[in-house]
């Protein structure tokens, strides 16, 4: 009996100053493990855009003021029936990038809350860069780099809008 009790105490001991012992479960599956974290970071993504429509959402003007400069300023482009009509719309248009800078800082001042920022530089630099050339390239009889730059924008215009539309009219969950 006494040895009994002697090892209840040493056990007890053992225990209490953290001696190892062999862990009664299992190591975990790592099949398990792999898909739990694929759900945890799939239930991120799902908040974090929850939390970008509630955003946009409550900046519904603003966006749509920027949207309305983006396409005036394609439009000027578009409008231009000849190289020098093209380049006068360029050469107006570092004022205009610069107000729709000014409009999206006011959005989103840290540049991490709003989903469209990535669409709208994609915009700009498109303006900015590549569709005065592409523009002026269609007018001298070669549309095929300006169809490319159309088609481009035409998927960011439509991403803009969806998500505009979706961040209108939020689904509560």
């Amino acid at each position: 009996m006494a040895q009994r009790v002697l090892l209840a105490i040493a056990c007890a001991a053992g225990v209490a100053m953290g001696v190892a012992r062999a862990d009664p479960m299992p190591p975990e599956d790592p099949a398990a493990g792999a898909k739990s974290t694929a759900q945890w970071r799939q239930h991120l993504a799902a908040e974090e855009r929850e939390r970008q429509l509630q955003f946009d959402g409550q900046r519904l003007k603003q966006h749509r003021a920027v949207v309305k400069l983006l396409t005036a300023a394609r439009a000027r482009f578009d409008r231009a029936k000849s190289k020098a009509a093209v380049l006068s719309a360029q050469k107006r248009l570092p004022p205009v990038v610069e107000e729709i800078q000014r409009r999206i800082k006011q959005i989103d001042r840290w540049g991490n809350n709003s989903r469209l920022l990535v669409d709208y530089d994609t915009y700009v630099k498109a303006l900015s860069a590549h569709y005065p050339a592409a523009r002026i390239d269609m007018l001298e009889g070669h549309p095929a780099a300006l169809d490319t730059i159309r088609g481009q924008l035409d998927e960011v215009t439509k991403r803009i809008n969806s998500w505009l539309a979706e961040a209108a009219h939020p689904t509560d969950d």
